[in-house]
């Protein structure tokens, strides 16, 4: 007796994915151009449980016999386009769902603030976007002086205690909200950055955080006590001064670049959560490296960095324990990369 082997039915393919993936292609294409002003992103955030239905539809049209399953599955991927579309270029008007995301008109403002017999200043500023250019100032008696770029409002608050000065800035817009307007990106590289500089003759403690934009943090000619840098989204370059401080710097989106100090002795600790980070190690200075990483990626390029013998997460430099400019760098890595060159 024979026995006939049946195969087993293919599946009939979606056409979902792929449909939004073009569609979605073809958007940051004409937005490129120019030809997309006046978005609701809003209005399409709001909507977002229908993305949920379409998919669930997708699955059930599937299950149909070829080649309807595909011709349906297409119809709705079109469908989904056609109205997630719709309510990106003409918005939710005359429904309760209606509340369109916009944002002020840029702004730029002149910002100062200088006191005598200062000992110490203590930083605390938020860069938003467009980012910022920030220095040491020259032959100045002002703690800080510069010029900001905002929107809406901005924090600048100071505060004298003693031979102590407390400097607060921050933008107040929502900056949390940028990410979903691609029609303020291209604004961010047409505006103009912040300009701020600072007293190179008053030791600083500083705190900075970098939310978008593109900023390059030159305190190469600052006096450091201490300092921390988060940033959170953009690209950052840092420039470091010696002498002796300890550092703490956290990159959880972005790029940062960061040229370490030429002299002094320093410990400096390093958390990548998202993102990548490089650092440039001057010739005259010593270092040593410990990593911990989890899914990240350490690589050492720099010619005179070594892997200790019998120790598999520890670098260091020839000379290192009898050097006197040398750094103790502590790496921990989530997510992203570090490079040292």
């Amino acid at each position: 007796m024979s026995q006939i082997t049946q195969r087993p039915e293919r599946r009939a393919n979606s056409l979902f994915g792929p449909i939004v993936l073009i569609a979605i292609g073809l958007f940051f294409l004409f937005n490129q151009f120019n030809l997309l002003t006046d978005l609701y992103w809003l209005d399409v955030l709001r909507l977002w449980p229908l993305l949920l239905i379409f998919l669930g539809l997708n699955v059930l049209v599937l299950q149909a016999p070829r080649p309807y399953a595909s011709l349906f599955s297409g119809f709705i991927s079109l469908a989904a386009v056609v109205m997630f579309g719709y309510v990106l270029l003409n918005g939710l008007a005359g429904t309760p769902f209606s509340s369109r995301l916009e944002m002020g008109e840029w702004q730029t403002e002149p910002i100062h603030f200088g006191v005598e017999d200062v000992n110490t200043a203590v930083y605390n500023i938020t860069i938003g976007p467009p980012g910022a250019d920030l220095y040491a100032l020259e032959d100045s008696r002002d703690l800080i002086a510069g010029t900001i770029t905002y929107q809406d409002e901005y924090l600048f608050d100071t505060h004298l205690s003693g031979s102590e000065a407390t400097i607060r800035l921050a933008p107040q817009n929502r900056s949390e909200e940028w990410v979903f307007l691609p029609d303020y990106w291209r604004e961010f590289g047409e505006t103009n950055r912040w300009q701020l500089g600072l007293n190179q003759n008053v030791p600083a403690d500083m705190t900075l955080e970098a939310v978008a934009g593109r900023s390059q943090l030159d305190l190469r000619d600052l006096q450091l006590d201490s300092l921390q840098l988060t940033t959170n989204a953009g690209d950052v370059e840092l420039l470091l001064p010696g002498g002796s401080y300890d550092a703490h710097l956290v990159t959880n989106a972005g790029t940062t670049e960061v040229a370490l100090p030429e002299n002094g002795r320093h410990d400096l600790n390093l958390e990548v959560n998202a993102g990548s980070v490089t650092l440039h190690l001057p010739s005259g200075m010593a270092l040593h490296v410990e990593v911990d990483r989890a899914l990240g990626s350490f690589s050492a390029s720099n010619a005179g960095l070594r892997q200790v013998d019998g120790q598999e997460n520890v670098w260091e430099t020839p000379g290192y324990d009898a050097a006197q400019d040398r750094l103790n760098l502590t790496i921990h890595i989530s997510l992203g990369s570090v490079t040292v060159d």
